[in-house]
Parts: structure tokens; sequence; C-alpha cells
């Protein structure tokens, strides 16, 4: 029989090595989740380093496509417009196909979707996290070729994009939200959940979109239908029930918003180049011809017309300037303006573009260059206000914006009534004119010399 000290010991003994093995078990617990903590935060820091490569690599194809948008080169004839976009391109060589009319290509996907033509835009050789270049989508109304009928500052995108939840972001639809354009980082290679293999990025596939693009909630990536709520783009990073990731594609998007703006400011530059030129012509001795005039019980009227200080761009010629300033001033535009009535670009935004002369530089008869400090008198020039109240303005130029809640252009009456154009205070049509940033009020493009 052990004494009764040394059973005492013993079962002491046995409560220190099992409280020994409970810390290290509590060790190894602590260190585990420590372990996986720390993992946990590299692979989030490292998604989102890669995340952050791609989305620097989507923003410089953004602006480079609204750049292109804004700086068409444009002609008199008008084959060109404002807001042009490239074509994709489908072959990866880097540059814009030459057409991207409503037909397939040899894979069978829209033309109209295929790789950022960085070459075309004057870009680098733009790669996402995985090392693969962009994939961009153009609205069928904003395309190069084959151009639609109309583009201006109500022409809407036609493409449908959705959220990662399934919810429509910009309808392409009858609803008229559409995107613009789309632009895709493709991310790393996935199994799509309609094939059986990875995707196939070799040679042979190279041009597919499927061996690039995801698909995920009924939603293919891989394709869209132009002009359809149903069928466009979602935005990823999208995972299955098990916690897959079944679409990986990071989507940026360009909106009419996000052009309009660089477009309005394009074509305000054009009438106040041609202002300008006109107005430098010696046989016009520094002044501008009348405006047109806003008439709701008539047709838009493009004829310029005599006394009127704000109304539409004149068409050539200008017959009341000239019979104003007793056959002295010119009627017409100078010969590097590239608004004239035939331009086919010109044609789609002169509607929308409105123009304020100053009394100081209307046609007169006899025919005098204005005085030196021509702008000193009351009223005798314009202000625009910002930048100041100063009223120191030959002229301004005013683009409408988009139609914004409350304004109508469809009958003859609503085109000839300014406030279904501009806000306030440029809808008075007279000084002060002001310029601002587009809200959901206001999205008057202003220009002065």
């Amino acid at each position: 029989m052990p004494h009764p000290c040394q059973a005492g010991n013993f079962r002491h003994y046995q409560h220190k090595q099992r409280g020994a093995a409970l810390m290290i078990t509590l060790v190894i617990m602590v260190m585990g989740a420590a372990t996986f903590l720390v993992s946990s935060l590299n692979n989030t820091a490292l998604q989102t380093k890669r995340d952050e490569i791609s989305a620097d690599a989507l923003a410089q194809a953004k602006e480079a496509l609204i750049s292109y948008a804004a700086s068409v080169t444009l002609t008199p004839s008008g084959s060109k417009r404002p807001g042009d976009l490239p074509c994709p391109d489908t072959n990866n060589d880097g540059l814009a196909e030459p057409s991207c009319g409503n037909a397939s290509g040899s894979t069978g996907q829209n033309l109209r979707l295929g790789r950022l033509p960085w070459k075309t835009l004057g870009l680098p050789d733009l790669r996402d996290s995985s090392g693969e270049r962009l994939w961009y989508a153009v609205s069928n109304n904003f395309k190069n070729n084959t151009r639609t009928a109309l583009l201006n500052s109500d022409t809407q995108g036609t493409i449908t994009v959705f959220a990662s939840a399934g919810n429509i972001l910009y309808d392409g639809g009858a609803s008229g939200t559409g995107a613009v354009a789309v632009i895709i980082a493709p991310g790393d290679i996935l199994q799509r959940t309609d094939q059986s293999t990875p995707q196939d990025r070799s040679s042979a596939g190279i041009n597919n979109p499927q061996n690039y693009l995801d698909i995920a909630l009924g939603e293919d990536n891989a394709n869209f239908v132009d002009g359809s709520p149903t069928n466009g783009f979602i935005q990823g990073r999208i995972k299955d029930n098990n916690g897959n990731i079944i679409l990986n594609d990071q989507l940026l998007v360009i909106t009419q918003d996000n052009i309009m703006r660089a477009i309005q400011k394009r074509v305000a530059s054009e009438v106040k180049q041609c202002l300008n030129e006109y107005a430098k012509d010696p046989q016009n001795k520094g002044r501008y011809p009348w405006a047109t005039k806003l008439d709701p019980a008539n047709p838009v009227n493009y004829t310029d017309s005599s006394n009127q200080l704000f109304g539409r761009i004149p068409d050539n010629p200008f017959d009341n300037t000239v019979n104003d300033s007793n056959d002295q001033m010119n009627d017409t535009w100078m010969g590097n303006c590239n608004i004239n009535s035939s331009s086919g670009w010109w044609l789609n935004w002169k509607e929308v573009v409105f123009y304020g002369l100053s009394d100081a530089y209307k046609p007169v008869n006899p025919l005098l260059a204005p005085a030196a400090n021509a702008c000193a008198s009351t009223g005798a020039c314009l202000s625009i206000n910002p930048p100041s109240v100063t009223a120191d303005k030959k002229f301004v130029v005013v683009v409408a914006g988009k139609k914004l809640p409350g304004q109508v252009r469809t009958s003859n009456t609503d085109k000839g009534t300014l406030s279904n154009y501009l806000e306030a205070p440029n809808n008075g049509g007279a000084t002060a004119f002001a310029q601002g940033a587009f809200s959901a009020i206001f999205n008057d493009t202003v220009v002065f010399p």
C-alpha cells in the first residue's frame, strides 16, 4: 500500500501534467488561429493589391476612350463626329477594327465586343493583374463605324450592366440609362459553368471571349445584345454556393454622364473657333453674325435674324447680317469652320447649341470696328458668372445637355422654347449667363472668348 504522501504527490503530478497539456493545446490553438489570421490577412492584402492593378488599368482605358471621343478630327464634310468611339480589337493586334456593325465575327460574338484597341487609343499595352489585356464593348449609338443617324447630348448608351447580386445598374433597354461602353479586366483562368474544361488561352483560343470572360447568374460576359435590358454584362467577383469563384471579371463602365461633358465642350469649342475666325476676317471688322430667332409657333429656324442677340447658330448665308452691315460683312463661315450646314456631325448638334451676341459686337451700318473699350458702356457686353460678374464678354456659346426632368424636345413648340434646353439663368437668353458643374438640375456647357 503506497504511502499517503506518495499518493498525494502522484495525484498532484497528474494534475500538473493535465494542466501542462491544456496549456500546450491552447498555445497550439492560438498559434493556429494566428497563422490562419495572418494568412487570411495576407491573402486579402494580395487580392486588394491585384484589384488595384486591374482598377488602374481600367481607369487609364476609360480616360483614353473619353479623350478619343472628344478629340475626333472633324472636317467640313462631317464624316466624323464628336463622341465617336473606336470599334473593339477582335484579332488582338491592338488596333480597332475598321467596322463593328451588327454582324458577328468568326467566333460568333457581337463585333462590338473585343479587346481594348490600345494602339488606336495611344496607350501602352495595358494589362490586368493576371497579365491579360483588357476587353471592351461599345454601344451601337457611339461606335464610329457604321454610324447611327444621330449623336448629340440626348444620345444614350444601349448596354445593360448588372451588379454582382444580379440587379440592374444600367439599363440598355427602353429606359435610356444604358452604358456607353464597358471595359473589362478578365482576371485569372476559370472553368466557366457552361464548360467542362478551364478556359483555353492558348493561341488556338486567344480571340474567343469565352476563354477570358465568365458567366454567372445566367449572364454571360462573353456576349451581349445591344439595346437589351436582359442581356448585357455582370460585375464580378461572384462565388457559387460552395464559395468557389465562378466569375472574376472586373468591369468599369463609361456612362452618358461620364463622356458627354467632354463631348459638349468639344462641340462648343468648334463653334467658338468659327465665331473667332469670322470676326478676325478683315471684311467683318471684329463683328459677329446675328443669331437665329426662337419661335414656338414655327419649325426650328436656322436663318440669322436682324437684331437677334440670342438664339441658335445661323446657317449660311447670313443674309440679314449682310444687309444690316450694308453688304460689307461676309455671309458665310470662314474656310476652317466645321459647322457648315452640310456637315453631317453638325446636323446632329445644331438644335442643342445656342449663341449669345453682345450689343457692342453686333452687325451695324456703317460697318465700323468696335472701339478698344467697347465693353465699357453699361449693357454693351455679356457677363458669365462664374467666373465673374464683369460684363466683358463679346459672345457666349451654350450647349444644352441631355433632357432633364420636365424638358421636352418633340414638337415645334417644344423646340422653340428655350427652357426645354437650357437651365436658369441661361434659359432667359440674356446676360448674366452662368456655367457650373453638371448636376440633376443643370447640365449646360458654356464657353466664351
